[in-house]
């Protein structure tokens, strides 16, 4: 293949330096909604320094890899992964800012970046908001609230709907109002201290605050509009669209950026899928039938020949859905309509994972018992950017040029088609020339050669520094590659291939500069699946820290009591829970911990991620909450004169203490939502296997139809409608109503008269406390009910493992001393009775050798699979290795008792008719263990196909090798 050929001349860089706006290259941003921040204030209350390192990692440094926060707005109800908590339920609500994640998201990043850009958008709006007058009282009072709890003002707003077509007309009223708005916070009445503006600087500040349209989720339909509206073009300040990396037909968005200096955002971006310590293993490079990477190919000089039997290769770092992509993906949006933001969507993963829209992010943080934080190569992608050139918003910003900059590579999201080497640059400087960087991706399997030219500017004639991302070698830790110095580029004839370039003499600050009007060609190859950045920055300039270093060994378990019965509780309380650093005017204030998550009027609970309505902490006094202001239970007339005890019977109100957990949305506050579904909550460890859990649960009073609430056990996600999200649940009405269910489908159903007949002594109504408890031992289900069985239920095909979920209908329930038990007295490995209460480690199907070394194996496979990235969002870490046919095994070096494989698993038609899957012949050590094992039928992944129980103590090595004709497509693989 011929050179790819770029060009940086005097003119180029005059042109970009005179754009304020188009050209401006600002950078990159978090985006924090749908629930995806949910588990961040428990990072920052259990791990604060974890959580401030993430926090430094992100924002830190005068280069930082983000520069925004963009914090999404709804109503309590799901907007896809989970719902946004309304900052006003009612107009009268003082708006609650502090049980947004994404506000004090926001406030903890000017820690470290006092700049920051804060951008603010919605979702569905409360029920109380009707019209565009309401919409302007919610955005107005919650960025005064913002301001005044905090210490920011929001900086950039669309005031429209998320994902919907251009209202350009209310945009741009919006921007009239805000300008010229002298009332200030709308206050609850007349005598709201509340109301109106604080301060000049809270005015002045207010009416700065610019415009965005329109978030739409494919390439905008509104840019002839701007184009031949000047009044219109003139109030909305940033266009911006989602994920499409395209221009219209008439190149609308090129020309906003290029004649009339318009900001062109990629408002809603995607990150790397899949997890990139893990994707070297996949076998997706179609190019290059030669092999794949395997443990045996390892040598101890770290030399490994990467080449094993199975016909394909792997794609590095690159590939579908991976760091390279995602790099080619805003050279491609720059080049063909001129975008110069990218938000992530979400950046940081802080839900449970197997919700919607999972492992699609840059930094996965699901663990706060155990700390643990995974950071993606994705990060050192945009370092690739934002670490050689000044972003931003400012003047003197560097700018992006069109001139020299290409993108050739096929595809809009995903922007996938460069398997052939496709020429893909982007050319950052600054505006006097003086710094040139250019960013280069090959996210193919072959080499490819680049020069660059610069010329007529004072860079030209530098030495230039070259620095690259790939994937690691065999021996060396999985991210030893990652935004590495590779050595120096000289001018004219000193071209280099970069995999032989490691040796070079590192650059000096010092090098000499040729006249302006000189020119200059750099040329360099860029190695099979990398990125490089070739700059004239010098080494000494380039900000630390990197990227942090994950530990593959820290996803510790959810065990509170490892030596004792249990593995969770939570009365909701917090009392000793310390006081938590938040950043507020500039400097870190202790709070106390309720207080920091929402305080009295609903805060944020532990350990929880809601996929609709909402769960709070609210104050309790021995009543029952019955307005439906969502503000807190409150005294009320009803009573209980039981007694609680610790085996679970029902409890009188001097049990419960000073808060409770409350589900605060009721069907007059239930407005709209991306997926419908009934409020639930999910809680706890993924991995947890057999277990007890229990709560006491009180209805407040209510008006017709009888409401439910819903305890659910083994919930690992794995389909977007929440309601029937846990595998198994028992679903109980105030009026003793009551369903067991297994992923919705009823197994058993009863009536008050069953309750009363089992001797649960169930109260039924409004305003008593009973306690409900599942139990979930291998497939026996069993019900209690204030301490006394129900009902039991075995299942023949048992999943087995997952979280506690909780859930009621659109009405407001009380809950309280949540409890997470083993089921019996505990034994070897946290099992009972022989039963493990968890799984010591839940692995990804991808996962084939260490994070340490990139050879010492952990899944090792042979024969015919195919390992593949780019899955679906269910998938555990979208990832998929299929046995396609008799032959393929996989071996386990382990002590483990059982093993545990999750498929989607699909049974086909045998001769005759019958419904077979597929199955294992399993061995031990090399001998015969069990012979051909069939594995069950599943519906989604993560689900259980195969359960192998009775392994021989200590350690040995263990194979599944498939038989017959029918594949198996593997997910994940649990060890108990």
């Amino acid at each position: 293949m011929q050179p790819v050929r770029l060009t940086l001349d005097a003119e180029a860089v005059r042109r970009a330096a005179a754009s304020r706006h188009g050209l401006t290259y600002k950078g990159f941003g978090v985006l924090s909604g749908n629930a995806t921040s949910s588990l961040l204030l428990d990072y920052k209350a259990e791990h604060p320094q974890t959580y401030w390192r993430l926090i430094e990692t992100l924002f830190g440094t005068d280069r930082p890899i983000m520069n925004l926060v963009k914090v999404e707005m709804g109503n309590d109800r799901n907007n896809s992964t989970g719902p946004n908590t309304a900052t006003m339920r009612d107009p009268d609500e003082y708006p609650v800012v502090t049980r947004e994640p994404g506000f004090q998201l926001a406030a903890d990043a000017r820690r470290y970046q006092p700049d920051l850009h804060v951008s603010m958008l919605r979702w569905h709006a409360p029920t109380w908001v009707r019209d565009n007058d309401d919409v302007y009282h919610w955005y107005k009072n919650t960025i005064l609230a913002v301001w005044r709890e905090y210490g920011y003002m929001v900086d950039t707003v669309n005031p429209d709907v998320n994902e919907r077509t251009a209202d350009l007309e209310w945009v741009a009223e919006f921007k009239r109002r805000v300008a010229s708005d002298e009332v200030g916070f709308i206050g609850a009445g007349p005598d709201d201290p509340n109301a109106g503006f604080q301060s000049d600087e809270e005015r002045e500040l207010f009416h700065r605050i610019r415009v965005i349209t329109s978030d739409e989720e494919v390439t905008g339909t509104f840019g002839p509009d701007l184009l031949t509206d000047d009044r219109l073009r003139e109030a909305i300040d940033i266009a911006a669209y989602h994920y499409s990396v395209v221009d219209d037909d008439d190149h609308s968005f090129t020309r906003l950026a290029d004649e009339f200096d318009k900001e062109i955002w990629n408002s809603e971006a995607q990150a790397t899928f899949s997890n990139s310590a893990d994707r070297p293993n996949n076998t997706m490079d179609r190019l290059r039938p030669d092999g794949h990477r395997r443990p045996s190919d390892c040598r101890a000089d770290g030399a490994g020949t990467g080449i094993s039997g199975s016909g394909e290769v792997g794609t590095g770092i690159g590939g579908i859905g991976s760091p390279l992509e995602m790099a080619n993906t805003l050279i491609k949006a720059f080049v063909r309509s001129r975008r110069t933001n990218a938000i992530y969507q979400p950046a940081i993963g802080a839900f449970y994972e197997g919700l919607e829209y999972s492992y699609k992010e840059l930094i996965s943080a699901r663990d706060p018992w155990s700390g643990w934080v995974y950071y993606d190569a994705g990060l050192a992608a945009l370092q690739h950017f934002c670490r050689f050139a000044r972003l931003g918003y400012g003047p003197d910003a560097w700018r992006a040029v069109p001139e020299a900059s290409v993108s050739e590579v096929v595809g809009n999201n995903p922007v996938c088609g460069a398997r052939l080497g496709e020429p893909s640059a982007l050319t950052l400087v600054s505006p006097d020339g003086d710094g040139v960087s250019t960013v280069i991706v090959n996210d193919s399997g072959l080499p490819r050669e680049y020069r660059v030219t610069v010329s007529g500017v004072p860079a030209a004639g530098r030495t230039m520094r070259l620095w690259r991302t790939r994937a690691a070698g065999a021996g060396q830790p999985y991210d030893a590659e990652y935004l590495r110095y590779v050595g120096d580029v000289e001018p004219r004839d000193s071209t280099r291939t970069l995999e032989t370039a490691g040796t070079a003499a590192a650059g000096s600050a010092s090098a000499e500069t040729t006249a302006a009007g000189s020119a200059a060609e750099y040329a360099v190859t860029v190695e099979p699946w990398s990125m490089v950045t070739l700059t004239s920055l010098a080494v000494d300039d380039i900000p630390q820290p990197g990227i942090p270093h994950t530990d593959e060994h820290a996803r510790t378990v959810l065990d509170v009591d490892p030596d004792g019965r249990t593995l969770y509780e939570d009365d909701f309380e917090y009392a000793d829970e310390r006081p938590v650093a938040v950043w507020k005017h500039g400097r870190a204030v202790e709070e106390d911990y309720l207080d920091s998550r929402g305080g009295v009027a609903g805060a944020v609970p532990r350990y929880t991620t809601d996929t609709n309505g909402a769960f709070e902490v609210v104050p309790y006094d021995g009543g029952f909450g019955g307005d439906d202001g969502g503000d807190g239970a409150h005294d009320g007339d009803g009573g209980d004169d039981g007694t609680a005890t610790p085996d679970g019977a029902h409890g009188g109100d001097d049990d419960h203490g000073r808060h409770v957990l409350r589900q605060q949305i009721d069907w007059r506050h239930a407005g709209n939502a991306w997926i419908e579904g009934d409020p639930r909550t999910s809680i706890g460890d993924l991995r947890w296997m057999n277990y007890r859990a229990g709560v006491d649960v009180l209805f407040e009073p209510y008006e017709g139809r009888a409401p439910y609430v819903l305890l659910g056990v083994r919930e690992m996600g794995g389909r977007k409608f929440s309601t029937d999200l846990a595998a198994y649940d028992f679903k109980l009405r105030a009026d003793g109503v009551w369903l067991l269910r297994r992923y919705g489908d009823e197994v058993r159903r009863g009536h008050g008269v069953d309750l009363a007949k089992a001797g649960t002594g169930f109260r039924a109504g409004a305003g008593v406390w009973n306690r409900v408890e599942l139990q979930a031992a291998d497939g026996e289900i069993t019900v209690f009910v204030n301490g006394v069985k129900l009902t039991a239920w075995t299942d023949s095909h048992p999943q087995t493992a997952g979280r506690v979920q909780l859930g009621t209908s659109f009405d407001h329930v009380l809950f309280d001393r949540l409890r997470v038990e083993r089921v019996s007295d505990r034994g070897l490995l946290g099992s009972v009775s022989g039963l493990p209460a968890y799984y010591r480690e839940l692995i990804d199907d991808m996962h084939m050798v260490s994070w340490e070394d990139s050879c010492t194996p952990v899944l090792d496979y042979a024969g015919p699979w195919t390992h593949e990235n780019g899955k679906g969002m269910f998938d555990y870490q979208r990832t998929t290795s299929t046995a396609l046919r008799a032959g393929a095994s996989l071996t386990i070096d382990t002590d483990a008792d059982g093993i545990d494989l999750f498929a989607r698993n699909a049974a086909e038609l045998n001769p005759i008719g019958e419904r077979e899957t597929a199955r294992f012949d399993v061995t031990v050590d090399g001998e015969p263990f069990r012979q051909a094992v069939p594995t069950m039928e599943t519906a989604s992944a993560l689900r259980t196909a195969l359960s192998l129980r009775g392994l021989p103590a200590g350690r040995h090595q263990v194979t599944f090798e498939l038989v017959g004709t029918i594949p198996f497509a593997l997910d994940a693989v649990g060890l108990c």
